[in-house]
This record gives C-alpha cells, structure tokens and sequence, in this order.
C-alpha cells in the first residue's frame, strides 16, 4: 500500500529475525542510567584523545573545506566522529531491519521504531546501500555516524559527489553528514560547543 516494490520488501522480510537480547539492551542504555561524571570519563579516555588528534591532523585539508561550506570547525566533526564510532571502527553488526523491526514488535515504543523500520525501507530503495551492508548498532543506529534512519533522511550527504549517501564506509561522506547534522541543528559559527561550570553551595 505504501508503494515499496515487491522485490525490496520481499528481499527484506524474508530476512528478518528477532532478537532478544535487542530488547534486554534497550532497557538498559547507558545514556538513561548513569551521570555525566560517570559516562564521560569512560567515554572519553586516553585513547579517544590521543587518536583524535591525530585524525584531526591527517585530515586538516578536508576539514577546513567542510567548515568552509557548513561553517562548523573539524575539531567537532572529528570529535563526534571518534565518540559516535570510535572513528568508524566500532559501528554495529546487527542487521538494522531486525534490530528495528525486534523493537517495534517488543513494544515499549512501537510507534517510534515501526517509523524507524520504514524509514530503512525508503532508505534501501533509495539504493545507497544493500540490504546485507545495513549493519549498526542494536538500535538501529548506523555508521560512521550513527545516525538512525529518520537522522540519516534528514541530516545524510554525499560528501564525495558519487551519488550515494554511505555513512557506513565512506569517510568523506560521514564528515559531511556530521557537519551537516550540526549546521541543521543551529550550529552557530565562530561559538564553543559548551562550558564546563561549577554550580555554588546550596544552589
């Protein structure tokens, strides 16, 4: 009724598998049961640091270029490139069409990730990736990025011109999302991300 061809939706249910152990993790995120003081130091440790700046360095010409055109600096864009996927190396090995398609069925919000699974849908009949390469995390987040489908429809670029939006092994256009993603939300050009401050006694 939503107009997918037979062949796509075919190809994608007749793959589709249910996992458990998706539904024990979304009970659990780190994000929903710990403090930032507890979450950034593992998080951002050693290792991240040390290899974001090497990064930042290596890729200096294609950062600038990028916040030239997005206005955002390549310190961010590496920043949230290292924290989102440890610099595309850790970016999930679920089929993403199950991952979402196990929440949706699970329940606890349904509406959100039946949207998400048809958002994979359009994202696949769009052709910029196959079925077998959609992996990501047990939530659905995808790539380098790690954007869920409704980010990538909203935030996704073709950063290197070939016609594809491939956050999952395309570097450039991982950069260019990422940047894109940041203008889109208000990113502000010539600002800081934040400020750490210390709140007074009986505040």
């Amino acid at each position: 009724q939503q107009g997918y061809p037979k062949a796509l939706v075919d190809e994608v249910f007749s793959q589709l598998t249910f996992h458990p152990h998706v539904v024990v993790a979304d009970k659990g995120q780190p994000e929903f049961v710990e403090t930032l003081d507890t979450y950034l130091p593992k998080r951002v440790d050693a290792y991240r640091i040390k290899t974001a700046r090497a990064a930042y360095q290596t890729y200096q010409a294609e950062l600038a270029q990028l916040t030239k055109q997005y206005g955002v600096p390549g310190r961010f864009i590496i920043a949230l490139w290292g924290l989102e996927s440890s610099f595309g190396r850790i970016t999930g090995n679920y089929s993403v069409p199950s991952a979402l398609a196990t929440l949706a069925y699970e329940g606890r919000r349904e509406a959100f990730f039946r949207k998400e699974f048809f958002l994979v849908l359009d994202i696949l009949r769009e052709g910029h990736v196959s079925f077998d390469a959609m992996k990501g995390s047990w939530a659905g987040a995808m790539g380098h990025t790690q954007f869920m489908p409704s980010a990538f429809m909203k935030y996704a670029q073709d950063g290197d011109g070939d016609g594809h939006k491939d956050i999952w092994t395309n570097r450039k256009d991982a950069f260019a999302s990422i940047a894109n993603y940041l203008k889109t939300e208000g990113w502000q050009a010539g600002q800081n991300w934040g400020r750490q401050v210390q709140l007074p006694k009986n505040f």
